[in-house]
């Protein structure tokens, strides 16, 4: 609304002025800021209605935006059209400006219309609304635009006519160009064009970052100002727990990182691992080395890998002894030793007894490592198990 009244008052000025004085510059500017009206009309009616949703239209008309923004595409291609036809017929008899009034009056447009670009620009920012920001870029051309015709009007009143015609034809090509970034923008859109590079891959990098997941597929677009995302996703985690927990924080942290989105969907397949990675606790760092009762006082860790095919039997495929560096800490113990397990990407850990449900159990539970009971004394009793 606000716009519709600025670029009323200022089409009014600017046409006065360049009709009582003569000036081509003044009056395609006046031309050019009478159109900004029709669009700031569209722009009104396409935010207005284009969240409005139905049983026909269920995800809302949100394109709304995008077909206006295709339509002020138009309005400034034809705008560009009358300005350089004015100036091509004005080319041949240019009229000197004999009256510093005009030079005032395009000034005055000129402050007008660049405040009524800065104040567009920041809403559409705020809104997210693409057909805003087309307004935006349609008034902030019309800014630079009045520039020149303040130019053009001053050399033509200090003897060079010329300039005049001669700066409404550089305009037009402006024009067009203008239009046509907000056309190709806009049939983007229309046609479903992925969302941006660097956009895409915060979210995959987001997706990824979980632990437990990996992306498949990523599919994402804007339908107006809002964002559409379609994430598939593999886990080898069985807990359908876990998964849906893991589900949910992904879900959180690209809405919270990513603004806009409307609707995200996520859908979570099961993949066996081929390779599993299991650990238990030792006493010492051999493989004669007896099973330790307790997990974060435990000096030694035995790790190996083994093989998870399906139809297969698992069979040991490598082992190895790692220290416990967090054996002795004060405090903290069971945690520390559950992150070493994690960070050298244990599926399972095996032990005499349960383990308790404190620090240590919960954060097994959160780094996704199950617990397994085993019966066997030692490291190589265990190890012979999967030979």
């Amino acid at each position: 609304m606000v716009s519709i009244a600025g670029n009323a008052f200022v089409s009014l000025l600017k046409f006065v002025a360049g009709t009582m004085f003569g000036s081509i510059a003044l009056i395609a500017d006046a031309l050019h800021s009478s159109t900004d009206i029709v669009a700031s009309v569209a722009v009104f009616l396409g935010v207005r209605f284009s969240e409005t949703k139905s049983e026909k239209f269920p995800y809302g008309l949100y394109k709304m935006e995008n077909l206006v923004s295709l339509f002020i595409a138009l309005v400034i291609f034809y705008t560009g059209i009358e300005i350089a036809l004015e100036s091509a017929g004005k080319l041949l008899a240019p009229i000197a400006i004999g009256n510093a009034t005009a030079i005032a009056a395009a000034a005055v447009s000129l402050l007008i219309v660049f405040a009524l670009a800065k104040y567009k620009e920041r809403v559409a920012k705020e809104e997210r609304s693409p057909s805003m920001l087309s307004e935006a870029k349609h008034s902030m051309l019309d800014a630079y635009g009045s520039v020149s015709f303040v130019a053009a009007v001053a050399l033509s009143f200090a003897g060079f006519p010329i300039a005049d015609p001669l700066i409404g034809l550089v305009i037009a090509v402006l024009v067009f160009k203008a239009g046509a970034g907000i056309f190709l923008d806009s049939v983007k859109v229309l046609l479903d064009i992925s969302l941006d590079y660097k956009t895409m891959r915060k979210i995959e990098k987001i997706a990824a970052g979980q632990r437990g997941l990996v992306v498949k597929e990523l599919i994402a677009r804007n339908s107006g100002r809002y964002v559409f995302v379609d994430l598939k996703l593999e886990t080898d985690i069985k807990d359908l727990k876990r998964v849906s927990q893991l589900h949910q924080q992904c879900e959180e942290k690209i809405k919270q990182a990513i603004p806009g989105i409307d609707k995200i969907m996520i859908d979570v397949e099961y993949k066996k691992k081929d390779v599993l990675t299991y650990a238990v606790a030792l006493e010492g760092k051999s493989r004669e080395s007896p099973i330790a009762m307790e997990f974060g006082t435990a000096k030694f860790f035995g790790l190996f890998r083994v093989t998870n095919k399906p139809g297969e039997e698992k069979k040991l495929i490598g082992s190895r002894v790692v220290a416990n560096p967090y054996a002795k800490s004060q405090s903290k113990r069971g945690i520390l030793a559950a992150e070493l397990l994690a960070k050298n990407k244990v599926d399972a850990l095996f032990s005499k007894g349960e383990m308790h449900k404190g620090g240590a159990y919960y954060a097994m539970q959160e780094k996704f490592i199950e617990t397994k009971r085993t019966d066997k004394k030692t490291f190589k009793e265990l190890l012979n198990e999967f030979r």
